[in-house]
């Protein structure tokens, strides 16, 4: 049962709903309304003795427990946090255009900030590789930009698309506070200053992320699904047909630890185990949940859980919510009545068909043609009706079902994963005889290395070094070729029985020389190694470079690593992004200017034109508008220039950024991280050659 429960008695914007402490003790939930209005709902609050005496200067207009603060704009994102020394808390307003913290309690603005980016998502909270004050995180259009109290401007970085999530936490454990963002290109990414402490691809745009215990955290996604991570390692995630609004860490179930509340389009609250994804407390709501939080609303001294609807129904649980919502045991009966009958029929079945349960599934995986390919095969006598492939990533809505048109032996299937990453194959197959009511169904798993999608070619000597000329990286590591041609079996699919050997006679014994093909655009890439520990991997791939330089060296455990490497191509493109960067600061330097003397002259004209209306000299006013008219139609078309130069500045600042992130991984450790120092102060610089340098040295 709910501990509380009220009507706020307005519609409310999903995603959009935040809880404070504006007067440093009593919770209040704020709401954003449509037409850019805010709600503050405050159970606690005092009427003032006298009601003239209540302020009226401020933005906040008070009406008993309720304040509605108008923006006049669409609002984007809503976070209530303490910032500065102040216990109390303050209200952050995103729009596309500005970012309003504003004082609740003093009704007035903290300090009002134009965000050219916008500002999407909003969070607050201490980053060790910055500052350890609070801070300002706001999520842009490929941006990050972080202010400190007074809204000074003290770090600001491009992503890879719009940054609709965010979340300041120790995801690995070691004591400081990294910064996970969620994008619309489906990227969750840890930052750690510049750099790019890990990152991971999901199947839509990164909806929410929430901090968990210890190094957990779960995170949703614009198709439905919501899941945990643990130290960067999936724990589990499930789908639904419904969409994810919000998630929440809170115990509803008093065992000391927080569970993963979700709140879900369809109105259903649920919480789940964050180490198994189990399901533990499950509520339904009249309409669509826009918001969860935590807030002493009751001030019991404990938080309470609180769901807020689209109709502005708000519902408060206390811990351990989960034992008074439990299934009554007619629910459990009739659940245990299902298992029994299911497993009458299977034993039926069994008894009727006693050969088709002591079959066997052949299952071959192989890499040829431009796919892996994975062959599946039914035991004697029996046919394969269905297969149904679940692979993250692979297919378009995640799961490939392939039927026959006619029961036949053996099926297979094309997988051509996108990115260089193991991908968990998950198969169901249907087997059984012609004209089977009932089917056979078994289950396997299998695990595709991460560099799947590239064959071996077996007589390296005879690919052609003009093919490959001497673009690639030079790296050096006290180990053997041997451990190095392990490594490479473990991350290719090689047929039975088949092994990367290093050679023992003749002029190259001793060393390992493996060429490959890319299945996905036929590029060639060859591997050497020698006794001396030198690796060279020989390819025009500068992403396939960094992830065998990744993958290699968490294998080996080396936490540092230099490289020297030789790019043309990307070293080009580089370059020509960077003069392209320059050219357009230029021009933004020179629009502004002309921005300024615009506006100048177009206050000149109307206190002329003002001046002309005073006088009645219709003849003179009349001349004025006229320029007045012909100045507002430069400054708009300055404008118009002004938006689309910014675009292309974003557009050569994403494309800069992610180059600097494949230099980067090239190197491990210190080596990397001042690659990426090194290549912001030579594009901060415009220094090309310096730029190229670093791409080459590190």
């Amino acid at each position: 049962m709910a501990a509380f429960s009220l009507q706020l008695e307005r519609k409310v914007e999903s995603g959009l709903v935040a809880c404070g402490k504006f007067d440093g003790s009593h919770a209040c939930i704020v709401v954003a309304t449509s037409g850019g209005n805010i709600l503050v709902h405050s159970p606690h609050r005092r009427p003032l003795p006298n009601p003239d005496d209540d302020p009226k200067t401020g933005r906040l207009a008070w009406t008993g427990e309720l304040a509605e603060l108008r923006i006049g704009k669409q609002v984007t994102s809503l976070y209530a946090g303490r910032l500065g020394e102040d216990e109390r808390d303050v209200l952050m307003i995103g729009t596309a255009t500005h970012l309003l913290v504003y004082n609740v309690e003093d009704n007035a603005d903290v300090f009002y900030k134009e965000m050219s980016d916008g500002a999407y998502t909003v969070t607050v909270g201490k980053l060790g590789w910055l500052t350890d004050r609070s801070v300002v995180v706001i999520g842009g259009n490929c941006s990050v930009t972080v202010l400190d109290a007074s809204g000074t401007e003290v770090f600001w970085t491009v992503t890879g698309d719009v940054v609709v999530s965010l979340m300041i936490f120790d995801y690995d454990g070691d004591g400081a506070n990294e910064l996970i963002l969620g994008s619309v290109d489906f990227e969750i990414r840890a930052l750690k200053g510049d750099s790019v402490a890990w990152d991971v691809k999901e199947t839509a745009p990164v909806t929410a992320l929430v901090a968990l215990s210890g190094c957990q955290f779960g995170y949703a996604v614009g198709n439905g699904t919501v899941g945990v991570y643990e130290m960067g390692q999936r724990l589990w995630r499930v789908k639904s047909k419904h969409r994810v609004v919000a998630i929440r860490g809170y115990d509803v179930n008093g065992d000391g630890t927080e569970e993963l509340v979700t709140g879900w389009s369809s109105g259903k609250v649920d919480a789940r185990v964050p180490a198994t994804g189990e399901v533990v407390f499950r509520v339904q709501l009249s309409a669509a949940v826009v918001g969860i939080a935590r807030a002493d609303y009751r001030r019991t001294g404990r938080p309470d859980l609180v769901v807020v609807s689209a109709t502005g129904e708000v519902r408060g649980f206390g811990p351990g919510a989960a034992s008074s919502e439990a299934s009554e045991p007619g629910d459990k009966m009739r659940e245990l009545l299902a298992k029994k009958q299911a497993l009458i029929a299977e034993m039926r079945h069994r008894a009727a068909n006693p050969g088709s349960f002591a079959s066997r599934l052949a299952v071959e995986v192989s890499c040829g043609d431009g796919a892996v390919r994975m062959a599946l095969a039914a035991g004697p006598g029996l046919l394969v009706h269905c297969a149904i492939v679940f692979a993250e990533g692979v297919f378009d809505g995640e799961t490939l079902v392939d039927r026959p048109s006619r029961p036949c032996g053996q099926i297979e299937i094309e997988l051509r994963p996108p990115k260089d990453t193991p991908v968990d194959v998950h198969v169901k197959v249907c087997v059984g005889p012609m004209g089977a009511d009932l089917l056979q169904v078994f289950e396997l798993t299998r695990q595709l290395p991460r560099f799947c999608m590239y064959e071996r070619i077996e007589k390296p000597i005879d690919v052609e070094d003009a093919l490959l000329d001497e673009s690639g990286v030079t790296i050096e590591v006290a180990e053997r070729p041997q451990r190095v041609a392990i490594w490479l079996g473990q991350n290719l699919i090689l047929p039975e029985e088949t092994e990367v050997e290093v050679a023992e006679v003749g002029p190259t014994a001793g060393t390992l020389n493996v060429c490959l093909r890319g299945l996905r655009d036929g590029k060639l890439h060859r591997l050497e190694a020698t006794s001396g520990g030198k690796i060279r991997l020989r390819t025009k791939d500068l992403n396939f470079a960094g992830e065998v330089v990744q993958s290699l060296a968490s294998y080996l455990g080396l936490g540092e690593l230099g490289a020297e490497a030789n790019f043309p191509e990307d070293e080009k493109l580089m370059t020509e992004a960077l003069e392209r960067l320059t050219g357009l600061r230029e021009t933004e330097i020179r629009l502004r200017a002309g921005e300024a003397r615009g506006a100048a002259m177009l206050r000149n004209l109307l206190v002329r034109t003002e001046d002309a209306r005073i006088l009645g000299d219709a003849k003179n006013a009349k001349t004025r508008l006229a320029q007045l008219r012909a100045v507002n139609g430069d400054l708009i078309r300055d404008h118009e220039i002004g938006a689309n130069s910014y675009r292309d500045l974003v557009r050569t600042l994403k494309e800069l950024n992610a180059a600097v992130q494949r230099i980067a991984r090239l190197r491990v450790g210190k080596a990397s991280a001042n690659a990426i120092a090194k290549c912001r102060s030579a594009i901060r610089d415009g220094d090309t050659r310096a730029l190229v340098a670093v791409a080459r040295q590190g």
